[in-house]
């Protein structure tokens, strides 16, 4: 009786804290690091609204797509849709989960979960949450984003 106890007694600590392990964040490398930092800075820069992104932040070649868009966009696509969106509304609150990081080179591929609260003008606020898939590549100027795509993850 003992046993069956203690196991159900362990088997209630694991699921409890298995939730918590999964929130921590991950042990990266300084170049995964860097990399993350320069998708961090370019949320804080696209959530101002200061024009920063994604003029400053992509590749010549950057390619982005989401289920927004019926096709993959290029870089100046991206910049004009950014500009009109930015004219819409705007971003109240956002978390980011990262999920992986994998570097290869030159190149990162960051995977991470959004969750975000967006508003336009006085309407009520809208939750949303996606998963998003970044492709960076490493040159002269640091880290640029050369692909980007999301999908949703439901409401």
């Amino acid at each position: 009786m003992n046993r069956m106890m203690f196991a159900a007694s362990a088997a209630l600590f694991v699921m409890a804290t298995a939730p918590v392990a999964g929130a921590q964040m991950p042990t990266w490398s300084a170049e995964q690091a860097e990399a993350w930092k320069i998708v961090e800075q370019s949320w804080v820069d696209d959530v101002a609204q200061n024009g920063k992104w994604p003029a400053n932040y992509a590749d010549p070649q950057m390619i982005t797509w989401s289920s927004e868009f019926a096709a993959p966009r290029g870089k100046d696509a991206t910049v004009r849709w950014t500009k009109f969106q930015t004219t819409q509304g705007k971003v109240i609150q956002y978390e980011l989960a990262p999920q992986s990081i994998s570097l290869s080179g030159n190149t990162a591929v960051v995977t991470y979960a959004l969750t975000v609260v967006s508003q336009r003008g006085t309407e009520k606020p809208d939750w949303g949450k996606e998963a998003i898939v970044e492709t960076l590549v490493r040159g002269d100027g640091g880290w640029k984003f050369l692909a980007s795509t999301s999908f949703a993850l439901g409401k």
